[in-house]
């Protein structure tokens, strides 16, 4: 499986820029990278992707096993047309006693059992099969001579009797086993059998060969002897007779660690389309492989991807604190007190001297702008600046220009529900045991947000959290108007204001290194 290299829930400019970014770098040493997002793309990572011509990352949920990650069998699936020997020799090989059959569309048709078969080769000799000289051939080791219909339907006669018990019970439309007596053969032919099987690789004349094309007599010569090709026939009957409805078919997106599989069972792996992919038993379950990731950008079980816990984290790159993720094994962490984790990934390509592309230039620069709020954030440092300026001139931007162009486009909230405005920067935090949420938005145009300040207030007063703060960000005035749930006092001595709803904090626009810090302490004295 590929390592997938993924940011924070909810996902901003950093989060989709550093995925992409580091999941190149890791492709250009050697390592299979996919960059994905916990969630859409929003304006104003859009605008950088679109800019720059880069596609957006797969979007994933969950990074837990699902059935299409597994080595399940993806050859042996059935067909309406397969023989029941082959049937069988599946159940046999997999210990098992139902398996799973496709329609001619490959779609599941349902499945067919072992009793089934049973029940049906017990009492073949009395009636007609349904079989194809695909399975004759197959399953006795056959070669085809004269094939005038794949598809066979017929009484079944192994001519072993005299000519004239011969002309007294053969029919037009029988299946003949039949060795090397060349006149019951004639026959055969001269009474339009659908089928004549030639035991012990007996071989006819061209002029036989010709009459059969003529008379519409598939011919076949296997190296079984007249006995094992009588009790073999009927093993070679289509199981399409014996299928029957059943709703054991498994998603290939289903999560493998929820599955409860019977040992008996065969289960068809199927797509959206309810197409075979191929099939899967219980014992594929006994140990599921873990999916390789790599974090950037956040470092805590409640910002990522759910199912974490039961995946291999290989390495952190990520600019904020520490938070309670721990692993079984050692793994690679990289965290700088820096104000992007483009920063840190672009310093990654100069240190194992891998050449920066236009396009990733152009993603870390917007990463780095937007975090940084063109360098206006107080969590700016010189590495910051200075990678943007390498950057800058490898992605031939005017960087100001850039910034404030990519801001202007990100920062229009009018198509944003309260909901989605409120949720589109957001991250959990536990403080002091309280359940504590902080929304974060930039955006261009205060007045639209503080038209429907009694809408955001009932939503985020809706909320199960203990306290929600959202903070609107003027980039101009360098500053967060603070929409909350909480007590007055405690938004008081967390920024040094005059706390009221829609007050404005002068400075204040870093959530990791002001609105937490602020609010940490807050709730540590209520």
């Amino acid at each position: 499986m590929s390592i997938l290299v993924f940011g924070h829930k909810n996902p901003d400019t950093d989060s989709i820029c550093s995925s992409i970014a580091y999941a190149n770098l890791k492709r250009s040493l050697g390592q299979d990278a996919i960059a994905c997002a916990l969630g859409e793309v929003r304006k104003e990572a859009e605008y950088a992707l679109n800019y720059f011509k880069v596609d957006a990352p797969k979007v994933i949920d969950s990074v837990k096993v699902q059935v299409k990650d597994l080595s399940f069998d993806k050859e042996n699936t059935l067909n309406l047309s397969s023989s029941l020997l082959e049937a069988y020799n599946l159940m046999n090989e997999k210990g098992v006693e139902t398996v799973p059959v496709a329609d001619e569309d490959g779609k599941f048709a349902g499945c067919v059992s072992l009793k089934e078969i049973a029940n049906e080769l017990l009492y073949q000799h009395f009636k007609t099969i349904d079989t194809t000289i695909s399975n004759i051939c197959k399953n006795l080791d056959g070669k085809v001579i004269v094939n005038c219909s794949e598809k066979i339907h017929g009484r079944v006669f192994t001519l072993s009797f005299d000519m004239e018990t011969v002309m007294e019970t053969l029919e037009e439309g029988d299946i003949v086993i039949v060795g090397n007596r060349f006149d019951a053969i004639e026959y055969a032919i001269d009474n339009k059998a659908a089928l004549i099987v030639l035991t012990s690789e007996t071989e006819i004349s061209d002029e036989l060969k010709e009459k059969a094309e003529r008379n519409n007599v598939s011919v076949v010569t296997v190296k079984t002897n007249n006995y094992k090709t009588s009790n073999t026939i009927n093993h070679c009957a289509c199981v399409e007779s014996l299928v029957r409805e059943c709703s054991c078919d498994i998603c290939e997106c289903s999560f493998a660690e929820d599955l409860k599989l019977c040992d008996k069972v065969l289960y068809p792996v199927v797509d959206k389309d309810k197409k075979i992919l191929g099939v899967l038993s219980s014992s594929d379950l006994v140990k599921l492989p873990k999916k390789d990731v790599i974090l950037v950008d956040h470092n805590e079980f409640g910002q990522s991807a759910d199912g974490l816990e039961s995946a291999n984290i290989l390495e952190i790159i990520d600019h904020h604190k520490l938070g309670g993720i721990s692993t079984d094994v050692p793994l690679s962490v990289r965290l700088m007190p820096v104000g992007c984790s483009c920063t840190i990934i672009y310093n990654m390509y100069k240190e194992n001297k891998v050449e920066v592309p236009y396009e990733i230039a152009g993603l870390l620069l917007s990463a780095i702008l937007s975090d940084t709020l063109i360098f206006k954030s107080p969590t700016t440092t010189e590495l910051d600046k200075q990678a943007c300026i390498e950057l800058a001139e490898i992605a031939k931007v005017d960087m100001e220009k850039y910034g404030m162009d990519m801001f202007k486009y990100g920062t229009s909230l009018d198509e944003y529900s309260i909901e989605e405005i409120v949720n589109m920067d957001f991250k959990k935090f536990d403080m002091s045991g309280k359940n504590v949420g902080i929304g974060q938005v930039f955006t261009l145009d205060i007045d639209s947000i503080f038209a429907k300040q009694d809408q955001f207030l009932e939503y985020i007063n809706s909320t199960d959290f203990d306290l929600l703060v959202l903070a609107v960000t003027d980039i101009i005035k360098e500053g967060s108007y603070l929409i909350y749930k909480a007590p007055d006092n405690v938004i008081s001595e967390a920024f040094e204001v005059d706390a009221k709803q829609g007050v404005f904090v002068e400075g204040c626009v870093s959530r990791k290194k002001q609105l937490v810090p602020g609010l940490t302490n807050a709730v540590k004295n209520m």
